[in-house]
């Protein structure tokens, strides 16, 4: 581990994740015989336990799945509101909130913090619908490693260690979080290091309680029995809108989306989030000679700059749960939009980003791990609680922290992605498997927010475009762009920054531990050798990823 790593190489099975005991659950599945999904909802429910900043069974995801048959799927078990929630459910007040989301800002904060901020958790319905149609494996086999880590604990590494910090002060007023995630409800838990008597281990025996009661009756423990009755319990009493009708609704979808096209590879992404603004990018980029300009060239980076300031402008207007608003999604993937696209970008210049017009066009942090196996499946899991611990509230009895997921809809009644009765929201994860021949060549996801679906893009562009391996396409230096200001890795060359801003472009010049630049995980299967290879991104100090193989 380390900046600088080499891929990790393996031959029967490859897990990279944000932690060692993700990776070893994943691993210790395959080694019992179990595919890559049976690997991949076993370091999923590990890393809803060992990871509680970023993820948790009060949380929501997406899973991708490609498996060795030719079947291409996509778990969407992204929360959905209660069936009370409306368009105008918050006071808002006249000015634009300061968090990462942009909206008007809502009174109190309360889509970000409490208990109106969580939608219908959809994790455990997620992971357990992955294994019963696409694992080999049973629930018990699979979650017990978890159960385990819950019951005695993990060493407290610096990552969680921080995150806590960094929450103490907005969430000291929620008696059960301050319980679970601060010693003797007053101490931040602090991160080994070998001046530690003894390390600081995070023990949640009632979240082992509740996974050991899925383990044993299903999803059903968690959405009809005595974890919805805790869940909404606590909803009714603290003025959150989630009830038990909610929760016993719940079920994740599961469909077979069309594949997108990179310079002859075919991708399996999700539709309906983040994966149709990576496929957009991408699709622009296509246009172009990328490898002749060469990776970090101001040319090259100008184009990802232009590309990715298009496809967020369509995803801020466009974007909203297809099951409310009609969306353009197949328009704005289509090559023929792309193509119009590339007429707004001048070479020699940065050009004014606006939405565009793809209806004519039309045929019709979280937490990452990637898993492949020997037989050709692979599997990407994106887990979140949204923000870090979500909304602060841990439900009694049960050591559950819930998301703050109604964050991610716009408080503010009239656009795509405004709040309605169990609508989702429009994720940022972006779970994503690349084929190569019909083949499996590629699995790779990142945590990040709106940086996901830029970093999962941009890892593609430098290993198709590039020649890459895996190792070297998640650490490379990238760029951020949402509409406005292109965030530049500081790795790329001074003269790199100032050739963009005489483009026209606003640069921040950033150094990679500054930003959140989104941290791929990936596993790539070599072509010719069959070996698969994982890397992890390296560069951020505190973060304790690795990929591991067998």
């Amino acid at each position: 581990m380390g900046a600088g790593r080499s891929d990790c190489v393996a031959e029967k099975g490859m897990v990279s994740s944000k932690h060692p005991l993700i990776g070893e659950a994943g691993v210790k599945m395959m080694k019992k015989g179990g595919n890559a999904v049976d690997a991949a909802v076993a370091s999923a429910f590990m890393d809803c336990v060992v990871e509680p900043a970023m993820n948790g069974i009060g949380g929501e995801g997406v899973m991708a799945i490609h498996l060795e048959s030719g079947e291409n799927i996509i778990i969407d078990y992204v929360g959905r509101p209660a069936q009370s929630c409306t368009p105008d459910m918050y006071e808002l007040e006249e000015i634009t909130e300061s968090g990462w989301m942009g909206w008007r800002k809502v009174k109190d904060d309360a889509n970000l913090v409490g208990h109106k901020a969580c939608t219908t958790p959809g994790i455990v319905a997620g992971l357990t619908s992955a294994l019963e149609h696409y694992g080999t494996m049973s629930l018990a086999d699979v979650i017990s490693p978890a159960v385990k880590v819950a019951e005695e604990g993990f060493t407290m590494g610096w990552w969680t260690a921080a995150s806590i910090f960094r929450r103490m002060e907005a969430f000291s007023k929620f008696k059960e979080w301050k319980r679970v995630y601060l010693r003797d409800g007053q101490y931040p838990y602090l991160p080994y290091n070998q001046g530690m008597a003894k390390p600081h281990v995070l023990v949640n025996k009632e979240l082992a309680k509740c996974l050991r009661s899925i383990r044993m009756e299903g999803p059903d423990a968690f959405y009809k029995g005595w974890i919805a009755d805790a869940i909404a319990g606590e909803m009714s009493a603290n003025g959150g809108l989630i009830t038990k009708e909610d929760m016993a609704m719940y079920e994740p979808i599961i469909h077979m989306p069309e594949l997108g096209c990179y310079r002859g590879h075919d991708i399996l992404y999700d539709p309906t989030h983040s994966g149709t603004t990576m496929m957009q990018t991408l699709n622009i980029i296509e246009g172009y000679d990328m490898a002749s300009m060469g990776f970090g060239s101001p040319d090259a980076i100008h184009l990802v700059a232009e590309a990715l300031g298009l496809a967020f402008a369509d995803r801020f207007e466009y974007m909203g749960d297809p099951g409310y608003v009609d969306v353009p999604q197949k328009a704005m993937v289509s090559k023929e939009y792309a193509a119009k696209l590339r007429e707004r970008i001048d070479m020699g210049k940065s050009g004014a980003v606006t939405f565009s017009d793809p209806w004519p066009h039309k045929p019709e942090c979280t937490t990452a791990l990637a898993v492949a196996d020997k037989a050709g499946n692979m599997a990407c899991v994106n887990q979140t609680l949204v923000n870090s611990f979500g909304c602060g509230v841990v439900i009694p009895g049960t050591g559950i922290v819930m998301n703050n997921a109604m964050y991610g809809l716009n408080p503010e009644p009239g656009h795509a992605n405004s709040i309605d009765g169990r609508k989702r929201r429009i994720q940022n994860v972006c779970p994503t498997v690349v084929l190569r021949e019909d083949e499996s060549y590629m699995v790779l996801g990142a945590p990040g927010g709106r940086n996901i679906q830029m970093s999962v893009a941009q890892a593609i562009h430098y290993v198709i475009d590039y020649g890459m391996g895996i190792q070297d396409a998640v650490d490379a230096p990238r760029i951020s762009r949402e509409t406005g200001t292109v965030s530049l890795d500081s790795r790329f060359p001074r003269e790199v920054k100032d050739r963009l801003v005489a483009m026209g472009h606003d640069v921040n010049y950033v150094d990679p531990e500054l930003r959140g630049w989104g941290r791929p995980v990936g596993v790539l299967r070599d072509p010719e050798t069959k070996l698969l290879h994982g890397g992890v991104y390296s560069l951020l100090t505190g973060f304790e990823s690795i990929a591991v193989g067998l």
